[in-house]
């Protein structure tokens, strides 16, 4: 029989471990709804009472009491998130684990410890992968061996520069305009040597590097999903980092006097379906290595890129209306995401990310940007309208999934329940 100060060290250390898988697993790109849900399960299976889960992106707080009336709260800080799927695909097991389980509360850390510790991938395997995805995203806007040659320059030298930034602690606004200014500069000076043609495009290709795609994503999904506060912060956060990279872009831009010639509109995408459908294949699969997907599962990476591209192009032609096809592609690859997920009892956000790289508006990005430093306001709004658009669509999209997924998983728990 434990004696009430052995049963509040347990209690402690019960939160000691929520709090830090939740910072661990949104240090590795999980969405808020995951730790939460998380959090919750563990919280349930050691009959925890009066939980109270307060997280922010950059925060995260858990009180509870145990059955014996002892209460304790642990908070934690969550620093610069990245994505590395396969430790968060790891740490979500663990979830699994310690709630069937119930292992003893001193066994937590280890288990923890455990869990977190994957072998990484050697950075120049990312590079490698980095450069296929983007030579895939470039080719698809239209580019030719030309571009994927100069994008494939480019991304090296921004993988380096990244690593240094990180390495250093620059801080991400500062790093952000850094990189951008090189692959701009490396551009211009591709194109003086007459070694590429398409300046924009390769631009376009080589942002999708740095634009926090995903995360603007997540942000909307927050705002839709009850989360306003996290969306709201997020959403400032994105932005302020969105024109970091934007301000790179100008300046390399307004020191070459190539202002006007690199803004020129000329991305045309490509118009044969297959070759559509391969190149999102390929740069799916390729992202999916960058975010860290175990190589196992690589290909069904590319298959989720694949299916949402064939989604895109089926519903484009019914219908015109931006909003309404991209909610039905991200609906498509969501539902693709959470059919995978429940057999695999692995995050959504898992087999999510990859097969959602089709839809992040990397162009629209670009020449919103461009719009508002030459103080175009038509193509700022055009640009800046759709890009939202599309965020809203997506956002939507994941939502309508959510809830059709949880239903049918509260249907089957309702027919199991009535065969017993």
């Amino acid at each position: 029989m434990k004696s009430n100060e052995e049963k509040q060290l347990d209690l402690e250390a019960i939160l000691d471990f929520c709090v830090e898988i939740g910072r661990r697993m949104m240090l590795a790109g999980a969405n808020l709804e995951r730790v939460q849900l998380a959090i919750a399960r563990i919280a349930s299976a050691y009959r925890l009472m009066d939980v109270s889960v307060y997280l922010l992106s950059g925060y995260l707080s858990v009180g509870a009491r145990d059955a014996e009336g002892n209460y304790a709260s642990r908070q934690g800080a969550i620093g610069p998130s990245g994505i590395h799927l396969f430790r968060l695909k790891k740490l979500n097991r663990l979830c699994f684990t310690v709630a069937d389980k119930t292992p003893a509360p001193t066994e937590l850390s280890k288990m923890l410890e455990t869990a977190s510790n994957v072998r990484e991938m050697p950075d120049v395997l990312i590079m490698i992968a980095q450069v296929l995805a983007l030579s895939c995203l470039c080719i698809l806007f239209g580019g030719s061996y030309r571009e994927v040659i100069a994008v494939a320059i480019t991304v090296v030298a921004m993988h380096y520069l990244l690593l240094l930034t990180d390495r250093m602690g620059i801080d991400r606004l500062v790093a952000n305009a850094l990189v951008m200014f090189l692959a701009t500069v490396i551009v211009i000076v591709l194109l003086k040597l007459g070694l590429s043609t398409n300046g924009p495009v390769i631009l376009i290709t080589v942002s999708m590097l740095v634009i926090p795609g995903i995360p603007l994503v997540n942000a909307m999904r927050n705002l839709l999903c009850g989360n306003e506060m996290n969306g709201i912060l997020q959403i400032l956060k994105i932005t302020i980092e969105t024109l970091a990279l934007g301000v790179g872009i100008y300046l390399a831009l307004w020191v070459f006097g190539m202002r006007e010639g690199m803004s020129d509109a000329v991305v045309t995408t490509l118009s044969d379906p297959i070759l559509l459908v391969l190149l999102s294949f390929g740069a799916s699969t390729c992202f999916g290595f960058v975010f860290r997907i175990a190589p196992r599962d690589l290909w069904i990476a590319g298959l989720g890129g694949a299916l949402t591209r064939i989604v895109l192009l089926v519903m484009q032609q019914f219908t015109g209306t931006r909003l309404l096809f991209i909610t039905v592609a991200a609906m498509a690859a969501s539902l693709y995401a959470e059919l995978w997920a429940r057999k695999e009892r692995d995050p959504s956000t898992y087999f999510l990310y990859p097969a959602i790289v089709p839809l992040i508006p990397g162009d629209l990005f670009y020449y919103s940007l461009v719009g508002l430093y030459r103080q175009d306001r038509a193509m700022f709004e055009t640009n800046g309208v759709n890009c939202l658009l599309v965020l809203c669509g997506m956002s939507i999209g994941f939502v309508l999934s959510s809830i059709i997924a949880h239903q049918i998983r509260r249907r089957k728990h309702v027919r199991v329940l009535k065969t017993r």
